[in-house]
């Protein structure tokens, strides 16, 4: 079976876009995911990516469904990034209209996007989950109603906040993101068990109050340029404890996301670009 796929990123963050909207392509992708995915993915063997996103028809009144899934193979349930990969891929395809409401169905529920003159991507990430048990998590709620907790790694104690963007979200401060041992420390954490599903990892360096610097180990890709969903949560927790604005700047290694939680109430906004590499035919 021959197929059309594209290939966009966010940030870097890059992802296979198959529109499996008139094909069996999901039956297939479903009874082979880890082979197949995994093999789509890898950089040296296959086209090289992330993950991969099927577009697919929505039964839930819906423009289409997103079904995502890591490099691993395994499904998230959102992701920030592929949401706005999606919206460009539809509007490059001239599916939708500049300004218009796009509502995509996820996983995590229906998610409210949009695209302007400029190609600048909002997205209306939802509402922030903080309750432990919805993360899920078992570290416990502080004063500041933020999940929080004390971590050890190799006798260095770390505070670690959580947070779910309708996918789990662990968030750590430090002073300096280059002067870590990133790797020991994201691929230690993304499977700690205060985290019952596994977590992305967000390494945060406080720049000002509207300014701040991200490095992300993704659950299930391992490092990534860019997280969405994790620049959302990495925003709510900072803006809850008091160390930014309810607005700000998330610079990650691949460029800026601009998030909003407007009074630390309702949904998170995130505002980004997402633009296409390169298309062409795979045999599958």
């Amino acid at each position: 079976m021959k197929s059309n796929f594209s290939k966009y990123q966010g940030l870097g963050n890059d992802f296979i876009i198959f529109d499996a909207r008139f094909n069996n392509l999901d039956n297939l992708v479903t009874e082979n995911k880890e082979n197949f995915i995994e093999h789509l993915c890898n950089r040296n063997f296959g086209i090289g990516a992330d993950g991969i996103i099927l577009i697919l028809e929505s039964n839930n009144k819906c423009f289409a469904k997103m079904r995502i899934f890591n490099s691993d193979g395994t499904e998230p349930e959102m992701c920030g990034n592929g949401i706005r990969c999606l919206i460009a891929f539809l509007n490059d395809n001239n599916e939708i209209k500049k300004n218009s409401e796009i509502k995509i169905e996820t996983k995590a529920g229906p998610i409210l996007t949009s695209i302007d003159g400029n190609d600048n991507i909002k997205v209306n990430m939802g509402e922030p989950i903080l309750s432990p048990e919805d993360i899920p998590t078992k570290l416990l709620m502080n004063n500041f109603t933020v999940p929080n907790g004390e971590i050890t790694i190799n006798d260095q104690i770390l505070n670690v906040y959580a947070a779910s963007m309708g996918n789990p979200h662990m968030i750590v401060f430090v002073k300096k993101i280059q002067e870590i041992p990133f790797e020991e420390w994201g691929r230690c954490l993304e499977r700690h068990y205060t985290f019952p599903n596994n977590t992305n990892v967000h390494f945060v360096e406080l720049i000002d109050k509207s300014n701040i610097k991200v490095k992300v180990w993704e659950r299930g890709c391992g490092p990534t340029l860019a997280c969405g969903t994790g620049a959302c949560a990495c925003l709510v927790v900072t803006s809850k404890l008091g160390k930014t604005l309810n607005k700000a700047n998330v610079y990650l290694p691949g460029g800026k996301l601009e998030i909003e939680w407007p009074n630390q109430t309702g949904p998170v906004l995130m505002h980004g670009p997402a633009l296409k590499v390169f298309s062409g035919e795979i045999d599958i």
